[in-house]
């Protein structure tokens, strides 16, 4: 009988339950390691884009500044202000807009921008701070013109929001003629029904 035959079974079940220890309780933790190491990278990463980010927005206030920004601001304030004078500024300030793109304006709607502002009952100051004054235009011409349009729009400091867009054709109008008489827009102008908000204060 080999005198090495019990040593051989203890080491057997040794390596056994070294194998069960490192299953149960070494790898679970390596894996917790792991991940805790991943959420590390994550959150540096994180933080590296939230200090780029304050960074850029450092940047842009800067600019801002030196483009006098805080003047502008004041100007835009003073015009569009909710009051008697707010419709025919903004009038004059969206026909303008249409004209520089090269579409033709048939109808400019807005509603709620003639009254003075008040707080509503029942509302805090907070609340009514900022109001929606609605906006409609009826306008004609080729579609690149109006994406030019929208262009405008979305390039303006005072923010407006287009919440609804119809386009038909339009065909060959007599009033899209040039002071040659010839048709402006041939028979490929479309007409565009556009309605949006504004804030006014």
């Amino acid at each position: 009988m080999n005198n090495n035959f019990p040593y051989i079974i203890v080491s057997v079940v040794l390596i056994v339950l070294s194998v069960i220890l490192f299953y149960f309780l070494v790898l679970p933790q390596v894996e917790k390691i792991n991940e805790q190491k991943q959420e590390i990278i994550d959150l540096q990463y994180k933080l590296e884009n939230t200090t780029e980010y304050f960074e850029n927005i450092e940047i842009m206030a800067n600019k801002l500044n030196e483009l006098g920004w805080s003047d502008l601001s004041d100007k835009i304030d003073a015009n569009f202000m909710d009051g008697p004078f707010y419709t025919h500024n903004m009038e004059e300030y969206l026909s303008g807009l249409v004209t520089r793109s090269g579409l033709f304006l048939k109808s400019l709607d807005i509603e709620g921008g003639t009254e003075s502002y008040e707080v509503a009952k029942g509302s805090s100051a907070t609340d009514s701070a900022v109001k929606q004054v609605n906006v409609s235009f009826s306008l004609s011409g080729d579609y690149e013109y109006f994406l030019r349009f929208l262009d405008l729009l979305n390039r303006q400091a005072l923010v407006i929001s287009i919440k609804n867009v119809e386009i038909s054709n339009g065909g060959t109008s007599g009033e899209l003629t040039s002071e040659e008489g010839q048709n402006v827009y041939g028979s490929t102008f479309l007409n565009f029904q556009v309605k949006g908000t504004i804030p006014s204060k």
